[in-house]
This record gives C-alpha cells, sequence and structure tokens, in this order.
C-alpha cells in the first residue's frame, strides 16, 4: 500500500472512531436524531487470545450484535495492523506476528462503524518468531580462481548463528549443494564454468530458523591470461578478505536529529588483519533526491577501522574494499542502516480556555528536506493508552512551520486534554527521516 493511501485509511478510521466520541470538540461529534445503537460484540477466541508466545500468523474470532456494515481492526501498540469490512454477525481476522519485533506487545481488537466502536478483545501478548527479513546478495568476479562473497543481509531479530551453503545452478535452473562450500565465501574452480552459483543462508536464534536464497551469480568463466595486478589495498590484502561492519552495535541504528553515529568495523583475510588499507563509505539518503556522500578510511594495525557520520537525514550505508588497485570488483562490501528522527515542536496558546473560545496549535519540524507539497502532520489527542488522530496538517516547505486553530464547544465540565503532532507511523514518500512525535501538550478547558 502507498503510504499516501495508508494515511488516509488510516485518518479515515481514526475520524470515524472519534465521532462517536462524547466529547467538548466541534467536530467530534454528528448530530444524531436518536440514539445509536452500535455493534456489541462477544465470544472472542482463537490463537490470538490464548497466553503464551505468539509466531507465524494468530487469528481471532468473535461474533457481534446487530449484524450489519462494520469494520474489524486489530491495532498494536497503538498503530493499526489489520482493518477489515464484516457484515454477517461475525468476524474472523489474522495478525501476522512475523512483521512485529519479538517481545510484548499491546493488542485490541475492534469493531465499529462511522458512529460508535466497540472493543472485541484486548490484552498483551508476546510474539517470539525465527529471524526475518534478509536478503542474501553475492559479491565478486564470477571466473574460476576467484572468490565469490556472500553478505547475509539484514535480519530482525538480530540472528544468533548463520550458516551458508553454496549451491551450483545449471542452464535449467536446478540448483544442488556444493559439497564442503558452508563458508562465507567460495573460491570458484574448473567444475563451476558455466554455472551459475547462489548461497542459501540460514539464519537462527532460540524461536527458529529462516531460510533466505541469493539471486544468482554471473555465469562463471575459465581463467583469463594472467594479467599483472595493481598495488594491493593494505597489508595481506587478498580478494577472499572478510569486512565486518557494525553501526549502534549492529546492522542499523536510530537516532535523534543532530545526534552522534559512529560505525565501526574489521577487514581481515583467513583471520589475518588487512593494516593500512582504504575503505570507502558511500552514504545514500533513505530517500529524496539528496547527492550520495563518499568517505575514506584507513584500517590500523589490527584491521580495524572507525568513521563517524556527518549529521543529515537517514541514510542508507555501503563500506567496499578493493584488494587491489583497478581490480574492477569489491573484494568485500557491506551494507548498513542509520535512520533519523526530526525534532518536532509544539506549543499550544493558550492553555487555559473556555467554551467557544479559540486555541492556536503552533510548531516547527527541524532538518529540512521537506518537499515542495509541504509535510503531511497528524493532529493526535489521547484517549486513554491510545493516541488517536484528529485531523492533518502540513509544515511549510521552506522553515518546516505549521499553524492550525481550534474553538472549543460543548463542555460539560471541567476537563483536560493532551495532544502531540506527529509524522505518521508508516512515513511520509520522499521526506528521509523516520516518522517521530513532539512532546506532549495539555489544554485545559472549563465550561
Amino acid at each position: 500500500m502507498r503510504a499516501s493511501t495508508a494515511r488516509a485509511t488510516i485518518l479515515r478510521l481514526a475520524c470515524a472512531v472519534a465521532s462517536a466520541l462524547v466529547l467538548p470538540l466541534a467536530s467530534w461529534h454528528v448530530a444524531n436524531a436518536g440514539a445509536v445503537t452500535g455493534p456489541d460484540p462477544a465470544d472472542a477466541s482463537g490463537t490470538l487470545t490464548v497466553a503464551g508466545p505468539l509466531s507465524g500468523v494468530a487469528e481471532i474470532d468473535f461474533v457481534f450484535n446487530p449484524a450489519g456494515s462494520y469494520t474489524a481492526t486489530i491495532t498494536v501498540d497503538g498503530d493499526q495492523v489489520v482493518s477489515e469490512p464484516v457484515t454477517k454477525g461475525s468476524a474472523h481476522l489474522y495478525l501476522d506476528t512475523t512483521q512485529l519485533a519479538d517481545g510484548a506487545h499491546t493488542v485490541v481488537v475492534a469493531i465499529g462503524d462511522s458512529l460508535e466502536t466497540a472493543t472485541a478483545w484486548s490484552g498483551s501478548v508476546q510474539t517470539l518468531n525465527a529471524p526475518r527479513g534478509g536478503i542474501p546478495a553475492i559479491a565478486g568476479q564470477s571466473e574460476v580462481g576467484g572468490t565469490l562473497i556472500a553478505n547475509a543481509g539484514a535480519w530482525l531479530p538480530a540472528p544468533t548463528a548463520l550458516a551458508y551453503q553454496w549451491q551450483r545452478c545449471t542452464g535449467g535452473g536446478a540448483c544442488a549443494p556444493i559439497d564442503g562450500a558452508t563458508g562465507s565465501s567460495y573460491r570458484l574452480t574448473a567444475d563451476d564454468v558455466n554455472s551459475q552459483l547462489d548461497v542459501e543462508v540460514t539464519a537462527s536464534d532460540a524461536s527458529g530458523s529462516t531460510i533466505a536464497t541469493s539471486s544468482l551469480s554471473a555465469t562463471v568463466i575459465a581463467p583469463t591470461p594472467s594479467v599483472a595486478r595493481g598495488p594491493a589495498n593494505g597489508s595481506d590484502a587478498c580478494p577472499a578478505a572478510q569486512l565486518d561492519a557494525r553501526i549502534g552495535g549492529g546492522s542499523s541504528q536510530r537516532v535523534r536529529l543532530g545526534e552522534a553515529a559512529v560505525l565501526s568495523g574489521r577487514l581481515d583475510c583467513g583471520g589475518a588483519p588487512v593494516a593500512g588499507a582504504s575503505v570507502d563509505i558511500a552514504l545514500a539518503p533513505a530517500s529524496g533526491d539528496s547527492a550520495v556522500a563518499h568517505a575514506q578510511v584507513q584500517t590500523g594495525v589490527d584491521g580495524s577501522f572507525s568513521y563517524s557520520v556527518p549529521p543529515g537525514p537517514s541514510r542508507d550505508i555501503t563500506i567496499t574494499y578493493d584488494a587491489y588497485e583497478g581490480a574492477g570488483s569489491p573484494a568485500a562490501v557491506a551494507t548498513l542502516s542509520l535512520r533519523v528522527t526530526p525534532t518536532i515542536t509544539l506549543e499550544i496558546t493558550p492553555q487555559r480556555t473556555t467554551n467557544g473560545h479559540t486555541v492556536r496549535f503552533a510548531g516547527r519540524v527541524s532538518g529540512g528536506y521537506i518537499g515542495h507539497g509541504g509535510l503531511p502532520l497528524e493532529i493526535e489527542y489521547r484517549e486513554g493508552s491510545r493516541w488517536m488522530v484528529y485531523t492533518e496538517v502540513l509544515a511549510e516547505p521552506a522553515t518546516g512551520r505549521y499553524r492550525w486553530r481550534y474553538t472549543f464547544e460543548r463542555t460539560t465540565q471541567s476537563i483536560n486534554y493532551t495532544f502531540r503532532v506527529a509524522i505518521p507511523p508508516s512515513g511520509v514518500a520522499g521526506y528521509p527521516y523516520a516518522p517521530a512525535a513532539s512532546p506532549v501538550r495539555r489544554v485545559h478547558v472549563d465550561p
């Protein structure tokens, strides 16, 4: 689903839920000719409701009265992840727990229409899944005597063990394991000529294992006549060098705008450090049209290196090592991910008011990179432990500033409201920052 469509769906549902709440905000109610009777759910059952760790796809069933056209939803930690139309007095929903991080989550299952929403089931669940998401890749030159390098890809949660199996594939697409080829690199032999190779990566943790297969290498060719190689890049340089790189202790890190981020790594060849080698670093914005920045660092005597990523938006980072000058293809490649959250401010004035008076919302999104159409932001209010979307405003492209006014009405008793302004949780296409929210602000309203 495109980001704009996902936001529109969230806004429609949030406004539908909000319209049924008895709140003193002028636009959060509808004029009804009489009493409204909404769906009354009961008898929730299924694997989602059973105590114990969840893995794979969980399900929930419940019935409701009266029958009618409603929307059933599943919300996890405040984010709606499932929305299905139901019409025949019962609902059957699925929750793919592999799309959630391992750990505890608050889940709310609800059913409603444009007038009223009721909770069918709510509770805390524990998800426990095998690592997922890895997309293995192969680097190296497909020539006899050359070495292919496997990049296991990024997995969530991080696996405790990785296993490799190289396979030789014929022109018809049939692949067979190569005996003894179970390392992260493979040196091509005469047996591989005119075939292609892939690598199966098995990522494991205490919850299980997942197998992912790379795309095919180029067709292996016979060795070309030897030519003089360029100067070696570092001591003990070799085409089968191993490059281990990390940021924030893993393959990805999330920081606030302006916070420091340092990547580090080590380069070795058969266990021996490659010292004094030049390692290239490419920093590509996660989205948007900004140019890719390049840097270069040197390895120390133990093969280690580090680099401070300059402040800026989210970046996809590629680290490469060429064993010899003019080699044509890198001997080793590593990829990292840095995700940055922008700073969002919010001021509401006045902070105390009465019916018929207007309050003003104003603030700014720092960091830049806002497109010509402005940056969509959600005005959210808190209902219990959940944040509900009331409306959307746009931050200006040049300054990042936004403004909004609201007039309170129909307050029957003194009450405090809690607000915040947030980037939609699905992100904004072309905006190179991760979703974030402003500090909360409260408004006291008297009749």
